[in-house]
């Protein structure tokens, strides 16, 4: 696997882009300081045009309160699917934004929530500041044979590219 970093510049941006798709579930971990810390899943609605990762989140969860006191988060992001794993570290904001919240809804989100309008609905939204990946460019299948046949053959397989995408100002 061949390794590869960008910065915060439309190559960054792009690589993160190419790599996220949404709607997705991911796994936020807030509470990064103690041990364990808190992990939910999530559903990823939008990484918009800036690179912030868009949520939905109640009021009335712990991952909601312990971003009041620590804002510090990490996301867990995996598609074994297309062999995407993302690990990213950013800050997360409380936003109350009836337009983002309207081009965000849609219907699943009745589970858990009394539609647009309830009153513990909020959004959450992550500024990346760090990333690290691993992405294939071969299905599971194709890798496992790559492996087999570099197994037998002695030649390194390219399974892909891994890398740090570094998305904080400069």
């Amino acid at each position: 696997m061949s390794t590869r970093n960008y910065t915060k510049d439309k190559n960054g941006l792009d690589k993160m882009r190419a790599l996220i798709d949404a709607p997705k579930i991911v796994m936020l971990a807030t509470q990064l300081r103690k041990t364990p810390f808190s992990v939910c899943p999530m559903t990823l609605q939008q990484m918009d045009d800036q690179g912030d990762l868009w949520f939905f989140t109640s009021k009335t969860s712990s991952h909601f309160t312990d971003i009041q006191e620590d804002n510090r988060v990490q996301i867990i992001y995996t598609d074994e699917d297309k062999q995407k794993y993302i690990s990213i570290y950013g800050n997360a904001t409380h936003i109350i934004d009836d337009e983002k919240v309207d081009e965000l809804w849609s219907p699943a989100l009745n589970t858990w929530f009394e539609g647009k309008d309830d009153s513990n609905l909020a959004l959450l939204n992550i500024n990346m500041e760090n990333a690290y990946y691993w992405d294939s460019i071969q299905n599971k299948l194709v890798s496992f044979f790559k492996i087999v046949e570099g197994s037998i053959t002695d030649k390194t397989p390219d399974l892909g590219e891994k890398g740090h995408v570094n998305l904080q100002n400069h």
